[in-house]
C-alpha cells in the first residue's frame, strides 16, 4: 500500500502521476528483491523493469535499497495519520497501542516483516531501513508534542519515541528468528510482538521473575 488514508482530499492529475511512478518504483524493486535477492540486481533494472529512465529513478530514490524502503514510510505516515485522530483524552500509550493496531489492519504486516527478513541478511539494505526509522523520528516526536503540548520537554519526547521504535524492532527482530518464512499467519504473529512489545513499555518492564505468591519483604 503506498497510499494514505481514503478520505484525504483528491490529488490533482501531476502529484497522482508522482505517486503512481513512485509505486512502480516500488514494486519493481521488491520484484527484483523476490527473485534475485536485495544487493543482487542494480537500479537500470529496477527502472527498466518499472518503465521508468534512470534519471526518473533518483528522482525519487537514492539507491536500489531505499527504494524498497518505501512500505516502511508509508506505512509509518499511515499510523501518524491514524495517532492523530485518536480522542485527546485517551492515554498517550493507549493512543499509540491503538494506532498501530488500527494501521496493521487496514494494511497488515506480512509485507514488512519480509522486507525485515531482506535486511536482516543485507548489511546495505539494513542500512536503509535504519534510515527509515530515523526519518520517522522526527515526525512522530511532532505528533507528540502537538498532542501533549508545551509541557512536554524535548528529552521527554525524543526519549518516549526512542522507546518505543526500539521496542518495535526488538519485536521484529524476535519475529524474524523464531517464526518459519512460510508460516501463513506471520503478520499476525509479528503483530502480537510488537503489541507486547509496547505493551511492555507501557507497563513499566515489570521484573518477569516476579510473583503473587505473597507480599513483597519489609511490607
Amino acid at each position: 500500500m503506498l497510499s494514505t488514508t481514503d478520505n484525504a482530499e483528491p490529488l490533482g492529475r501531476r502529484e497522482q502521476n508522482k505517486i503512481d511512478t513512485r509505486r512502480a518504483i516500488a514494486d519493481a524493486a521488491l520484484d527484483l528483491a523476490r527473485s534475485v535477492g536485495p544487493g543482487a540486481f542494480t537500479v537500470d533494472q529496477i527502472a527498466a523493469r518499472a518503465g521508468v529512465s534512470r534519471r526518473t529513478f533518483f528522482n525519487y530514490f537514492h539507491s536500489a535499497e531505499d527504494s524498497l524502503t518505501v512500505r516502511t514510510d508509508t506505512f509509518l505516515e499511515l499510523a501518524l495519520e491514524v495517532f492523530g485522530q485518536r480522542p485527546q483524552d485517551e492515554p498517550l500509550f493507549e493512543a499509540i497501542i491503538r494506532s498501530f493496531s488500527e494501521t496493521t489492519r487496514m494494511e497488515g504486516l506480512s509485507l514488512h516483516g519480509e522486507l525485515f527478513r531482506m535486511g536482516d541478511a543485507n548489511p546495505d539494505l539494513l542500512r536503509a531501513q535504519l534510515h527509515s526509522w530515523e526519518r520517522a523520528e522526527a515526525r512522530i516526536v511532532g505528533a507528540l508534542r502537538r498532542r501533549l503540548g508545551a509541557p512536554a520537554s524535548n528529552l521527554y519526547l525524543t526519549a518516549l519515541v526512542g522507546c518505543v521504535l526500539s521496542c518495535t524492532k526488538a519485536a521484529m527482530r524476535d519475529w524474524a528468528v523464531s517464526t518459519p518464512e512460510s508460516g501463513d499467519d506471520s503478520g499476525e504473529q509479528l503483530e502480537a510482538r510488537i503489541l507486547a512489545s509496547l505493551t511492555m513499555l507501557r507497563d513499566g518492564f515489570v521484573d518477569p521473575t516476579a510473583t503473587s505468591a505473597g507480599p513483597a519483604a519489609g511490607s
